[in-house]
């Protein structure tokens, strides 16, 4: 099974970066490093959000908006992000992957974008959205 990969770009008010990221099923929101939320300019929200890592680590963040996520040419205006340090040890390991360290996309993202993460080709793929 691949790790699956997503080409981003962020865009707040100070500027934007462009990255691939990885898609992680795991992850309930997408998860921005500090460094590049203060760097592009990210709105955070005042709430404080509470994970436990894939170590099992509890990891504070901050909830903040991004003024436009574009996941794999999808634009996702205003998304809800959660902003936190990320330590060296798991950017070391996304870098060894050749994925970007600042950005890992949730499935709140995917969701919002009509994605599904296809593990067996690495990719995402569109999907229609289902409504009830």
């Amino acid at each position: 099974m691949a790790l699956v990969r997503a080409r981003v770009r962020l865009s707040g008010v100070r500027g934007s970066c462009s990255a691939v990221a990885l898609a992680d099923t795991g992850a309930r929101m997408t998860l921005v490093g500090r460094s590049l939320a203060e760097r592009v300019g990210v709105e955070c929200t005042g709430r404080t959000l509470s994970f436990v890592s894939a170590s099992g680590h509890p990891v504070k963040a901050l909830e903040a908006v991004v003024p436009e996520l574009e996941v794999e040419g999808e634009a996702l205006r205003y998304e809800a992000v959660a902003v936190a340090e990320i330590p060296e040890a798991g950017k070391r390991v996304l870098r060894e992957s050749g994925l970007g360290e600042n950005v890992v996309l949730g499935l709140l993202t995917l969701e919002r974008a009509s994605m599904v993460p296809d593990a067996a080709a690495g990719t995402l793929r569109r999907v229609e959205a289902f409504i009830l």
